[in-house]
C-alpha cells in the first residue's frame, strides 16, 4: 500500500512525498465511468484543440467508480490522476492523504469555479479537514454528475397520473391483475433492501405540514446527533407493512431474480431506482414505455396511526435542541408523505501520488478538470451519456430541454431526478471522522425484517424498539447490550452534545 502526506507551510498546502517518485511523464489519466469514456474523449480533445500548449496527453479510462476508491486505497500509484468517486468517500481518502486538496494557489481558478457553481450541500460535502489537522477545512473534490432516486414506471399499465401516489400506482397492478389475468402484481419494488436502495420510507418528508422530517441523521457531522423514533417514522413502518402484506404492494423477494426481471416480467410495474438503472430499465420495458417521476406520495390510514400515542420529550441536555420539551403529537389518519432520497454528487478528486512532489502536474490536472466540471461540459455530459448535471440551477436548464436535444425518456429521467432535490438530503458522510454506520452493523436488515414482522414489528411497542436499535447502531456502531435497552420507548437520549 502506497500513501502520500500534506502538511503546512506559510498558510499553504504543499505536495510532498513520503515514499515514491512522482512520475515525470507528460501525461494525465482520468478515471471516469464506463459509460461516460466517449463523451469526455471527446471533451479530452476539445480541451486541448483550446489550448495547443498544454503539453499533457490526456487519456480517459472507463473504469468502476463504485470501488475507485478502495483500488485507490490498495494501491495509489496503479490508479488514474484524478478519479470519479462517490462523495462518501472523501471523507476517508482525505483524511488518510490519498487526495489532494484543491487548492486556489495552484489550481488556475478551479477552486472559485466550484464555490460559484455548486449548492451549500454540495459545498458542505466535499470538504474536509488534511490529514489528522483540523485546523482547517479544505475542499477535496469537484462534483459533475448529481444523484438521486426516483421512480421508473412503466407507462403501458401506469398513467402519469397513478405515478404520483404510492395509492395510484397499487390500483394500476390491481387493474393490470384484472385485465390480464395475472394474480399478485406489485405496484413498486426496490433494486434492493439495502439503506441506500430502500432509503425512501426512512427518509420520507411530511407534505401536509409542508415538506419537513423529523429524522436527525449525523447532523452537522456529530456522531450523536441522530434521531429516528419519533412518531412518524412508527406510521411509516405500519404503512410499509401494510403495502407489504398486500397482494399488490411491494416485495422483498425477487424469488432469485432481478429488479429487470420482474420489471420485464410484469411481476412488477415500477421500480424505485436511479439514473445508473436507466438502461436496465429501457431494456426491460422498451424506450417508448419509459416512465419517470419523482418518489410519490402516500397517505396514512386509520390502521397505519392505529396505537400511536402522543409523546412528551423531557428537557433533556442529552436530546437534540429540537426535541427538548416537544411534543410529538400521535399522526393522524389523511396525513400525507412523500418518499425521500439521499441528493448527492459524484466528483473527480486528484491522486496524491500523481501531483505529490510535482506541482506542474497538479495545475495542469485541475485545468482539466475545471473544463470538464464547467456547465457546458456537464450539460454535454447529460447530452450524450445522460449524466444528469450537478451545477445549481441545472434543473432551470434541463426544463429548457426537448425531444430535440434528448429523447423523451432521458427528458422524463432527468427531470425525475431533478425533481427529488426538494426532497432529499445528503449521505451522512461530511468529514473523515463521521461515524458512518447508518449502512453496516445489520442496520438496514433490521429496519427490513421489521417489516416483515420477521421477529419484530408486530406491535408499536416492538416498531419502536427497532427503531431505538437502528438509531444506536448509527451512534456507536454496535447493537446495544441488554442494559442499554430502555423500559418504554421513544428512548430518551442519553448522550451529550459534542
Amino acid at each position: 500500500m502506497k500513501k502520500k502526506s500534506l502538511f503546512l507551510c506559510s498558510g499553504l498546502v504543499f505536495l510532498c512525498l513520503n515514499t515514491i517518485t512522482a512520475c515525470s511523464g507528460k501525461k494525465i489519466v482520468i478515471w471516469v465511468g464506463s459509460e461516460s469514456v466517449e463523451v469526455y474523449t471527446k471533451l479530452a480533445a476539445a480541451f486541448k484543440e483550446a489550448n495547443p500548449e498544454f503539453g499533457y496527453e490526456i487519456s480517459i479510462v472507463g473504469a468502476d467508480t463504485g470501488t475507485a476508491a478502495a483500488s485507490m486505497i490498495q494501491d495509489n500509484t496503479a490508479v488514474g490522476d484524478a478519479v470519479t468517486i462517490a462523495h462518501d468517500n472523501i471523507g476517508k481518502l482525505s483524511q488518510l492523504s490519498y487526495i489532494a486538496p484543491i487548492v486556489d494557489s495552484y489550481d488556475d481558478g478551479l477552486s472559485a469555479q466550484i464555490d460559484a457553481d455548486n449548492s451549500p450541500e454540495f459545498l458542505k460535502a466535499i470538504t474536509n479537514i488534511l490529514g489528522n489537522d483540523d485546523r482547517f477545512n479544505y475542499t477535496f473534490a469537484v462534483p459533475y454528475i448529481s444523484q438521486a432516486l426516483f421512480l421508473y414506471y412503466d407507462t403501458r399499465y401506469v398513467s402519469d397520473e397513478q405515478a404520483q401516489s404510492f395509492e395510484g400506482l397499487m390500483q394500476a397492478a390491481a387493474n393490470y391483475d384484472s385485465t390480464y389475468g395475472a394474480d399478485g402484481t406489485k405496484a413498486f419494488i426496490n433494486t434492493g433492501v439495502d439503506g441506500y436502495n430502500f432509503s425512501f420510507s426512512v427518509l420520507h418528508r411530511n407534505i401536509t405540514a409542508g415538506n419537513i422530517s423529523e429524522l436527525r441523521l449525523y447532523e452537522a457531522g456529530d456522531r450523536y446527533d441522530c434521531y429516528n423514533q419519533f412518531n412518524e417514522q412508527v406510521a411509516v413502518v405500519k404503512w410499509m407493512q401494510r403495502v407489504l402484506e398486500n397482494k399488490n404492494g411491494t416485495t422483498f423477494d425477487f424469488g432469485g431474480a432481478t429488479w429487470d426481471n420482474l420489471i420485464n416480467n410484469h411481476k412488477s410495474l415500477s421500480v424505485i431506482g436511479g439514473a445508473w438503472h436507466f438502461n436496465a430499465f429501457k431494456a426491460a420495458v422498451g424506450e417508448e414505455n419509459v416512465g419517470c417521476a419523482p418518489i410519490p406520495t402516500f397517505t396514512l390510514t386509520s390502521e397505519d396511526v392505529a396505537g400511536i400515542e402522543q409523546v412528551n420529550y423531557p428537557n433533556d441536555l442529552g436530546l437534540p435542541e429540537e426535541l427538548r420539551g416537544k411534543v410529538d403529537p400521535a399522526p393522524t389518519a389523511g396525513t400525507v408523505l412523500r418518499g425521500g432520497s439521499f441528493v448527492d454528487c459524484k466528483c473527480f478528486v486528484v491522486n496524491m501520488a500523481s501531483v505529490s512532489g510535482n506541482p506542474e502536474k497538479y495545475t495542469k490536472i485541475c485545468q482539466v478538470l475545471k473544463y470538464f466540471s464547467n456547465k457546458t461540459s456537464q450539460q454535454q455530459s447529460f447530452k450524450e451519456a445522460y449524466n444528469v448535471p450537478a451545477y445549481m440551477g441545472s434543473d432551470e436548464y434541463i426544463a429548457t430541454l426537448t425531444t430535440d436535444d434528448v429523447s423523451a425518456s432521458v427528458l422524463s429521467m432527468a427531470k425525475a431526478q431533478t425533481g427529488m432535490t426538494p426532497y432529499g438530503i445528503p449521505q451522512p458522510f461530511s468529514t473523515g471522522t463521521l461515524n458512518t454506520y447508518y449502512y453496516s452493523k445489520n442496520c438496514p436488515d433490521y429496519y427490513v425484517q421489521c417489516i416483515k414482522k420477521n421477529g419484530s414489528g408486530d406491535s408499536v411497542q416492538s416498531i419502536r424498539e427497532v427503531l431505538f436499535k437502528m438509531e444506536y447502531v448509527w451512534k456507536h456502531g454496535a447493537t446495544p447490550a441488554k442494559d442499554k435497552y430502555p423500559s418504554s420507548y421513544p428512548a430518551e437520549t442519553t448522550e451529550k452534545r459534542k
